[in-house]
């Protein structure tokens, strides 16, 4: 298989109303689409995020936390991959093909992850809202098989393992973001970690994004700053944890 990034985000939740606003007012994520009890923010690179209402919603096997997206290149091989390999495929293909196509699948602990056919994305546009946010950069998950974790991302998935130690696999993703799982209750773990796969949206600055969000009155979990840039977790309404992320120097004007 050949994944070439995380393009999309999905969250069932019972705070519907308060997670559209928080995505919507907080992270200034523009709105791409919206019906009752769903709503789907638009990212700059052409990813998105969708939250479902969970009273109306169809997708109760969205149990795990937030389910995460990865694009793929050949996605019928993909998904004849996965089902090869004893992943479950969770209901049927959703889309169309030649537009946008998706399938749910169960991974490694348990987890529900998607792949994603998307061969009409379009190009990216500039940073969105005060916290400058660009793309999905990065997924991080907790887990008591770190050895079942690694081997999902290596040889399931075909991820390149970049480092490996007994509290941390990570893998890094075609398109620069990458993909960590953590020893539950190893050195490296965070405890608050539990909500299920965490994404992490890339900014320009983290500096900047981190002040946002608490002049936003958004509570910081667990924050570092290093000289490549650094990381902050916060909760959302839905009560999933998500990260904001600098991996580079920020661009000049």
């Amino acid at each position: 298989m050949q994944v070439r990034g995380l393009v999309w985000v999905g969250t069932r939740t019972r705070a519907f109303e308060a997670t559209r606003r928080f995505f919507a007012s907080t992270l200034e994520l523009p709105v791409g689409n919206e019906r009752p009890h769903f709503v789907r923010f638009d990212l700059p690179d052409g990813g998105s995020i969708e939250a479902f209402d969970a009273a109306h919603d169809p997708y109760t096997h969205f149990s795990t936390g937030p389910v995460l997206g990865f694009e793929v290149a050949d996605f019928d091989r993909a998904r004849d991959e996965l089902a090869s390999r004893g992943h479950p495929l969770l209901r049927d293909v959703g889309g169309e093909r030649g537009d946008y196509r998706w399938q749910h699948f169960r991974g490694f602990d348990g987890l529900v992850f998607e792949i994603v056919d998307y061969p009409s994305r379009p190009p990216p546009k500039a940073p969105a809202g005060a916290l400058r946010i660009e793309k999905l950069v990065w997924m991080g998950v907790s887990t008591p098989d770190l050895t079942g974790a690694a081997r999902f991302y290596q040889e399931t998935l075909g991820l390149t393992v970049v480092e490996e130690t007994a509290d941390l696999v990570e893998c890094r993703l075609p398109d620069g973001g990458s993909v960590e799982a953590f020893r539950r209750g190893g050195a490296m773990d965070h405890a608050h970690f539990r909500t299920g796969p965490v994404p992490g949206f890339g900014v320009a600055s983290i500096d900047e994004a981190m002040a946002t969000l608490r002049d936003r009155g958004v509570s910081l979990l667990e924050t570092r700053r290093r000289a490549w840039g650094g990381w902050a977790h916060f909760r959302g309404p839905d009560g999933c944890v998500y990260e904001v992320k600098q991996s580079a120097p920020p661009a000049r004007p």
